[in-house]
């Protein structure tokens, strides 16, 4: 008789272990999930009317950051051609990377007509990302 009583209450014990082991898996997916990302550097990436790339260059952030939800961050890249010859410009992407080196974002903007940029002249290409 003692057995019975001893089954139903291990069984109760093992599912009450079983939901708080669940439990705290859910938590721990959410927290990573939620896990702002730390930006250290960004790129900017300028491409012909192919999808090429034209030029890339990448800059520190001067710090990693890290951005919790709703924030916002523009981000404005001045490109002078250096060339001696122009360089066209269809569109534009600026890469935010992580402390890791991993592309955490990727935002910019393509021109219906790619724009031309003759030697010496510059252009600031602009992006805002949110989180």
């Amino acid at each position: 008789m003692e057995k019975l009583v001893e089954l139903p209450m291990s069984i109760r014990d093992f599912f009450a272990a079983l939901m708080n082991f669940i439990r705290r898996s859910r938590d721990d997916t959410d927290a990573k999930a939620q896990a702002a990302p730390k930006i250290a550097r960004y790129n900017l990436v300028l491409m012909d009317g192919e999808g090429q790339v034209v030029w890339t260059r990448e800059w520190e952030a001067g710090d990693s950051f890290e951005f919790s939800p709703h924030y916002s961050l523009w981000i404005f890249c001045q490109y002078t051609n250096h060339s001696q010859q122009e360089v066209e410009v269809a569109e534009y992407e600026i890469e935010l990377v992580s402390e890791e080196g991993e592309v955490v974002n990727r935002f910019g903007n393509g021109f219906g007509d790619a724009i031309t940029l003759v030697p010496g002249q510059s252009k600031v290409f602009s992006g805002r990302w949110q989180s």
